[in-house]
């Protein structure tokens, strides 16, 4: 199993599928951004973003408003329609799960690698939800923007003293927020949630956004502003990138099936396909495909309103034999409109997962999706074993090595030497992307212009040659999936 991973993870992931499976996010496509490109290539840009999700747009928009960069022209380059990638597919949570992976993060990274991480996910959460406001309530209402009460159920003792653990350590250690989290105990559980079978549930504020309607929203919004120093290319792909060291002026090539563009910059907002055009990057960043869908409320279900939102955890588990990996996490919302139920997870067989194919959905992912809600809530399915799935589709994440974040200047062992000095990358959100993209992106624009972050950007997520020759190597990949515990009758069996 561990040769099949090492394997898997340093597979090229390719460019985005032609024909994905459809999200329905994306229904209807927008009618204006969705495959806009310009009559003809730009020959010449300042700054080239390959990538058309929430990071690329963060960038885009951050450079075009900048003081410093007044002038700058910024090309977006997408291999599909526009936000057609992991944005554009993913469960429209604006939650922080900083309560949560807290004490992950203390053991792995330090106290203050938490401490830095944590505040910045609540402040990624906060920036958004303020942004999207003073864009105006029309923009508000379209995009969905709600405030949710969110509630992590945890269906084990075992995962469930951990995640208290680690909310009690994040209240000490984050005391800012150290009324951000409320722990419910276990008898509480299913009247306030109507969850069974809990251990114990955490509950605290959040948001929820129709991710596509957003990004595409603000993508348009950019055009009409900056209609001379703005161009989207759409069915672009970026095939190559290649270094000009001889040209001061413009020193990367960008090649691309409609023709070479210059630019002076690269920015690679890729994530799971990070490895394809940074190949040294592979089982560093690698694909983690998960699976979404929209299913019919149960007939005893109480619709919310779109007011709550909710997660499930617990244990995961690896099975050695067959590849078969229960992630241990399934995140759901309710639309206000339509009081369906969107849901997501990413459990199936590794062949599933550690892939960037979006184009089917597996069984097994299926079948775990279209049985959860019926075990979860307590009252809402009576005695059906299954929920109806209106709609399902997959995506593609970005996970990392040691979990955290690609950010920065891509170092001189990861390209072609050192004069190729202006390749830069924010990617591998490890499925946490909505809390952390958007001041990502801004903050590394803001390092590209020398700017100092370091107050409220976490360093631990800087790319470095330290970092590469120690925590992010495809070494560790294979051992994070080493640790995956077995299920419990293997567990068993052994003892």
């Amino acid at each position: 199993m561990l040769e099949y991973i090492s394997k898997a993870i340093l597979e090229d992931p390719g460019l985005p599928r032609k024909k994905p499976t459809v999200s329905s996010w994306q229904i209807p496509e927008h009618p204006a951004v969705a495959s806009i490109q310009s009559t003809t290539l730009p020959e010449f840009t300042d700054v080239v973003v390959i990538g058309s999700g929430i990071t690329g747009c963060s960038v885009a928009k951050t450079f075009l408003e900048h003081e410093a960069t007044r002038g700058f022209h910024v090309t977006v380059l997408e291999a599909r329609t526009l936000v057609s990638g992991a944005t554009g597919r993913n469960g429209g949570h604006l939650v922080t799960a900083s309560g949560h992976t807290f004490g992950p993060l203390a053991e792995q990274h330090g106290i203050e690698a938490a401490k830095e991480v944590t505040r910045f996910s609540l402040l990624n959460i906060e920036a958004i939800m303020k942004m999207i406001r003073e864009m105006g309530q029309e923009f508000q209402d379209h995009c969905q923007l709600r405030d949710v009460l969110k509630v992590m159920a945890v269906g084990d003792e075992q995962t469930w003293a951990n995640a208290t653990r680690s909310v009690l350590d994040f209240q000490k250690n984050v005391t800012e927020y150290n009324k951000y989290h409320t722990i419910v105990e276990k008898h509480a559980v299913p009247e306030r949630w109507n969850i069974k079978n809990s251990a114990g549930a955490v509950e605290h504020n959040a948001g929820a956004v129709w991710p596509y309607r957003l990004i595409t929203g603000i993508f348009e919004r950019l055009l009409q502003k900056y209609p001379s120093r703005l161009a989207i290319e759409t069915h672009t792909p970026a095939t190559a990138v290649h270094h000009l060291p001889k040209d001061k002026d413009y020193p990367y090539r960008i090649t691309t099936p409609r023709g070479t563009i210059k630019a002076k910059r690269v920015i690679h907002c890729t994530n799971g396909h990070a490895s394809h055009l940074l190949p040294k990057l592979a089982g560093r960043i690698y694909p983690f495909r998960g699976t979404m869908s929209v299913q019919k409320p149960g007939p005893f279900l109480k619709s919310g309103g779109g007011s709550r939102s909710w997660s499930l955890s617990h244990k995961p588990s690896l099975d050695p034999r067959t590849g078969m990996y229960i992630t241990g996490l399934y995140y759901l919302q309710e639309n206000p409109l339509t009081s369906r139920i969107w849901i997501g997870n990413e459990t199936a067989y590794l062949k599933n997962i550690l892939t960037s194919d979006d184009t089917y959905v597996p069984d097994e992912a299926r079948a775990a999706l279209s049985t959860i809600l019926p075990k979860l809530f307590l009252k809402g399915w009576g005695n059906e074993e299954k929920a109806e799935i209106e709609s399902i589709w997959s995506g593609t994440q970005g996970h990392t090595a040691d979990n955290l974040p690609v950010v920065g200047k891509i170092p001189a062992s990861l390209t072609s030497g050192a004069t190729d000095s202006e390749q830069w990358i924010a990617a591998g959100f490890n499925g946490y992307g909505m809390d952390k993209c958007w001041l990502t992106a801004e903050a590394l624009v803001r390092i590209m212009l020398g700017e100092d972050v370091r107050e409220w950007f976490p360093q631990c997520f800087l790319l470095t040659e330290d970092r590469l020759k120690s925590t992010l190597t495809p070494e560790e990949t294979v051992s994070k999936f080493s640790s995956i515990p077995p299920p419990d009758d293997i567990r068993q069996a052994k003892l």
